[in-house]
């Protein structure tokens, strides 16, 4: 989901332009961008325990933990429904185009798609392994 925030899938038919130059436009977040904060976040997992709010409450301080833990909660809450209304629209020009105008459609595909989510990251890290590299 953190990938979907950095290289979003909206300025897609924008960058068509440019061919396979704009593989460099997702190169570049990924290299300065979700590279270091991989590199991080094993660093502080295998060091200890717990998750974002441990790790800036004892880096830092409680109030900057829960701050970072709600930071989170706030992109989750307002970005990815956002883009899920994308998602739901382009699906449905492959299906149906008449589909894209729906809200009920587009409602149907974030619920399902947030909940899938949702419901694979419960599972823990088997949850999440199983899935296809390229999704």
């Amino acid at each position: 989901m953190t990938t979907s925030s950095v290289a979003s899938l909206r300025p897609s038919p924008t960058m068509a332009v440019y061919g396979l130059a704009c593989v460099l436009l997702y190169l570049i977040p990924a290299i300065v961008f979700l590279v270091p904060t991989s590199l991080v976040s094993a660093e502080l997992a295998s060091g200890w325990s717990g998750g974002v709010y441990n790790w800036v409450a004892r880096g830092i301080s409680k109030p900057l933990g829960f701050l970072a833990v709600w930071c989170q909660f706030a992109m989750t809450i307002f970005y990815y429904p956002s883009l899920l209304g994308y998602v739901a629209g382009t699906l449905a020009y492959v299906i149906d185009p008449s589909l894209a105008g729906n809200g009920v459609w587009t409602a149907a595909v974030i619920v399902v798609a947030y909940w899938s989510g949702v419901w694979i990251s419960s599972r823990g890290t088997k949850g999440v392994a199983g899935l296809p590299a390229a999704a």
